[in-house]
């Protein structure tokens, strides 16, 4: 199992590699599409995949309202989807955009999102969705050892400039 904070104990590549050697093409096609990038289409036959890409959604839309609006901007050219707002991550959103630094939220963001993917990944074993669940997982680790890296913490200071 993987840990949040964790080091990766293969690479997301080496973990397709894996699964294509193991996996019949239409559920290789479901792991493929387990991205943890923005994603404009979250209409998903995969059931746990369209949790997550809703999920991601609502996060990221919460995120472009508080740092618009912190900027005195009209949100909407940032929102995608419905664009309804999200109560229950309009907190942390805000309260993210209000951080001196991006490493503190980035983490606690990141966190937020493990944590969802705990949540749906429950009682998934020996499935598709087990592979799902650890794609995205695995793609969260790789991204801070990334930031964890020299060059890493540019990413993070490129957020606050966008």
């Amino acid at each position: 199992m993987l840990e949040f904070g964790t080091r990766t104990p293969l690479s997301y590549d080496d973990f397709l590699l894996r699964c294509k050697e193991q996996l019949v093409s239409a559920d290789m096609e479901i792991v493929e599409r387990a991205e943890i990038s923005p994603c404009e289409d979250i209409n998903e036959r995969c059931y746990l995949l369209r949790e997550w890409k809703r999920f991601d959604r609502d996060l990221r839309n919460e995120i472009a309202r508080a740092r618009a609006n912190k900027k005195g901007k009209d949100p909407a050219g940032y929102i995608r989807g419905e664009g309804y707002p999200n109560p229950f991550m309009a907190g942390l959103a805000q309260w993210a955009v209000n951080q001196a630094s991006p490493l503190e939220p980035e983490l606690r963001l990141d966190r937020a999102r493990w944590e969802k993917l705990e949540e749906i990944g429950r009682y998934h074993y020996f499935d598709i969705g087990f592979l799902v669940i650890y794609a995205l997982k695995l793609q969260i680790l790789e991204r801070w050892q990334e930031i964890d890296s020299g060059s890493g913490m540019k990413v993070l200071e490129d957020l606050l400039d966008a």
